[in-house]
């Protein structure tokens, strides 16, 4: 079963449910975990593009997995009577809720999973109560400079990244409160992408272009211009079709939830970060290796019933 890495609300909401329901996949000790609650989370996490949709039906081994992290961690925790104040719970979840109004396409998704605000809530002091308990248990670790080295000799290809430099138009479907025009304007819209694909292929200049008609102003100014990224810097609706394509390529029209994406890259290369520059993360990956072997001890110290 792959092991998907516990991360915190700033990039995702924690999913951490407690159920009851009939129809029960699984057992965390003694919590069970329903077919309808997996399918919420499964349906979560789609939405937010942190696991690829599963076109199989049934149960996925990576959300399973992900399922019975956050559970386990948050069992013991509770066990080691670990609390948050609640000025920092209030102070998260405020956090939250501006970061999701100003991305009302993103809120729409989870509105659509049913994640309401008592939902959110609850999940933010569950997240916050399991990051304290990993901060608690990373602490008290030391990584010394030989296995930093060695850990670096050992997996030189995951301090090597492919990066594009790439230009786009973006024609935004979003108005002036970053919310989601109606459908009939993103017909219009998205015909204004498509007429301004055509002229490209028609050979007009994308730079030019891409003063005129862009709504992304700070590289349509550059002519469109996004400089040099990974495939992790930015949107996976928007990387996933650009590092497909091959120097001085043009996209066919990309939609995200910021718009239409017309791209074009403009060069590539490969990247690696020397041991120094590395140093840091490849400290907080041996942290995280430790930690994952700590959850796996608490899964054979525990009863865990998958049905």
């Amino acid at each position: 079963m792959k092991r998907l890495i516990l991360i915190g609300l700033a990039a995702l909401i924690s999913v951490n449910m407690v159920g009851c329901g009939n129809d029960t996949i699984a057992k965390i000790n003694d919590v069970k975990i329903s077919k309808d609650e997996y399918n919420k989370i499964a349906s979560f996490l789609y939405a937010t593009g942190y696991v690829q949709e599963d076109k199989n039906k049934g149960i996925n081994n990576n959300i399973l997995s992900f399922i019975i992290d956050n559970e386990v961690a948050y069992q013991d925790a509770q066990r080691e009577n670990i609390t948050v104040e609640d000025k920092d719970l209030n102070e998260k979840y405020e956090d939250l809720k501006e970061t999701l109004k100003s991305n009302s396409a993103y809120k729409a998704k989870l509105d659509e999973v049913g994640v309401n605000d008592d939902f959110l809530k609850s999940q933010v002091k569950k997240d916050l109560i399991v990051s304290k308990y990993k901060e608690n248990f990373m602490k008290n670790i030391k990584i010394n400079d030989n296995e930093i080295k060695t850990y670096y000799d050992n997996h030189k290809d995951e301090f090597t990244k492919e990066e594009v430099r790439a230009s786009q138009i973006l024609i935004s479907t979003l108005d002036d409160n970053n919310n989601v025009v109606n459908q009939e304007q993103k017909e219009k819209l998205k015909d204004k992408a498509e007429d301004i694909l055509e002229k490209l292929k028609n050979n007009e200049d994308f730079a030019i272009l891409a003063k005129e008609y862009s709504d992304d102003k700070n590289s349509g100014k550059d002519g469109g211009d996004l400089g040099y990224f990974s495939k992790e810097d930015k949107n996976i609706d928007f990387t996933n079709p650009v590092f497909k394509l091959e120097k001085d390529q043009l996209s066919d029209i990309i939609e995200t939830e910021y718009g239409y994406h017309i791209v074009k890259v403009t060069d590539n290369k490969s990247v690696t970060k020397t041991l120094e520059e590395s140093k840091e993360d490849i400290k907080n990956k041996i942290l995280n290796q430790k930690y994952t072997q700590h959850i796996d001890s608490l899964y054979k110290n525990g009863k865990i019933t998958i049905t």
